[in-house]
């Protein structure tokens, strides 16, 4: 009979020798295999786990590189990176090629970034989840979710300012109407000041002309009885 010797790595609590739960595993682990527990040797400290290679998606590492790469303040690097990721997405329109230039156009901090293009790229890719892996669509619906909330926040941003400038316009025009009644009614001061002083003028020129004027009695005409002589009358 061929012996068999198994080595398995177990977590700490059953690593300790004499252990009663790494012997109980011993017996689990011979039954199942029809050894007995000897041919099974029970690890030890030295052992050391087998490190098993798993496949990762490449996607969401690749976008954040991309957008760290954005985040640089070097306008130069950002084109490069930009033109790079550009430049594969139109030579290979790729989900990933996609995914990859629809992250670059709506992150932002770059002259490049256009995210309401950006946003119609990922509403195409979510449109057919079936082609992408499950970090692909997670990261794609993030990335949208993220976008539709910025463009949100532009937009609410230009209707405060364009309230903001309708209000200063309506105050300024209020501010000119005030001063243009200011000065209006400074114009109809000077010109009610003006006329009372043509009215003073007349009537002081009035009052001259009557205290220049001879008396009723002197400019009465003389009665025929007042001209005849005394002789006249004797």
């Amino acid at each position: 009979m061929t012996m068999i010797r198994l080595r398995l790595q177990l977590p700490a609590s059953l690593q300790r020798p004499g252990s009663v739960r790494a012997t109980l595993f011993v017996g689990i682990v011979s039954a199942i295999c029809g050894c007995s527990p000897a041919q099974v040797r029970a690890p030890t400290a030295m052992d050391k786990p087998i490190v098993v290679a798993t496949s990762v998606d490449e996607g969401p590492r690749l976008y954040l590189e991309i957008m760290n790469g954005l985040g640089e303040s070097n306008p130069a690097r950002q084109a490069d990176i930009f033109y790079e990721v550009e430049r594969e997405y139109a030579k290979a329109p790729t989900t990933t090629n996609t995914l990859r230039y629809a992250g670059a156009l709506v992150t932002a901090g770059h002259s490049a970034a256009r995210p309401a293009e950006g946003k119609k790229l990922l509403e195409t890719l979510l449109a057919s989840p079936e082609r992408m892996s499950a970090s692909e669509r997670t990261l794609a619906a993030v990335l949208l979710h993220e976008t539709n909330e910025r463009l949100k926040l532009a937009a609410e941003n230009r209707r405060l300012l364009e309230t903001l400038d309708d209000r200063s316009r309506t105050q300024a025009n209020s501010e000119k109407r005030v001063q243009a009644q200011v000065e209006e009614n400074a114009r109809l001061r000077r010109e009610l000041a003006s006329a009372q002083q043509k009215l003073d003028a007349i009537k002081e020129i009035e009052r001259t002309i009557i205290e220049r004027s001879p008396t009723p009695s002197s400019s009465r005409n003389p009665t025929p009885s007042e001209t005849q002589s005394p002789s006249a009358g004797s």
